[in-house]
């Protein structure tokens, strides 16, 4: 029996790697496996695919080409395997860190939803769009009103009290812009 519950921020699974790999051996597989099938039906190449595996069966192991080619599969094949070693980034932020076991977390579209909501509550503002990063919340604000500096604090302000009140394990920066519309 567990005595403290699992994390709710894991980190995802590196299926992009898995993904593309799996999309090239398709391909490379339904290749081989269309002249494969015409050389034993047909006792021959597919016209189409002959010149190319004519060129193919030229080339020594030596050439350039080959080379090139071999050293280009190799450093593909080492970024796969270590972005499927190294996982990646969280996608939820830690909130509310206490003694008690598990966690409480945010996904960054809910946390940046909640910003969103008020930091457009603020006198002078029009709009405003919100990423969240790993570190940082950056807010784009636009205003119509001539003095933007008051509108700045208030938007500034209000993200930073909409961040602190979840108490996020680590605190985020505010980057705040604004941009003055007619």
């Amino acid at each position: 029996m567990m005595t403290t519950p699992r994390r709710l921020d894991r980190r995802p699974a590196r299926t992009a790697p898995v993904v593309l790999l799996a999309l090239v051996l398709l391909v490379l597989g339904g290749l081989g496996v269309w002249t494969l099938g015409s050389l034993v039906i047909d006792g021959s190449w597919p016209a189409s695919a002959s010149a190319a595996i004519a060129d193919l069966g030229a080339l020594r192991l030596d050439s350039t080409p080959v080379l090139v080619t071999g050293c280009v599969l190799a450093v593909l094949g080492l970024l796969m395997v270590l972005a499927a070693i190294l996982p990646g980034g969280r996608s939820r932020m830690r909130l509310l860190e206490d003694d008690v076991p598990g966690s409480t977390v945010i996904s960054r579209r809910d946390l940046a939803g909640r910003v969103h909501a008020r930091t457009e509550e603020v006198d002078g503002v029009q709009s405003t769009q919100v990423d969240v990063g790993r570190r940082t919340v950056s807010v784009h604000a636009r205003t119509v009103v001539d003095e933007v500096g008051p509108v700045e604090s208030g938007v500034r302000e209000a993200a930073e009290a909409a961040v602190a009140e979840l108490r996020p394990d680590t605190m985020p920066s505010i980057r705040v812009r604004m941009r003055r519309i007619d």
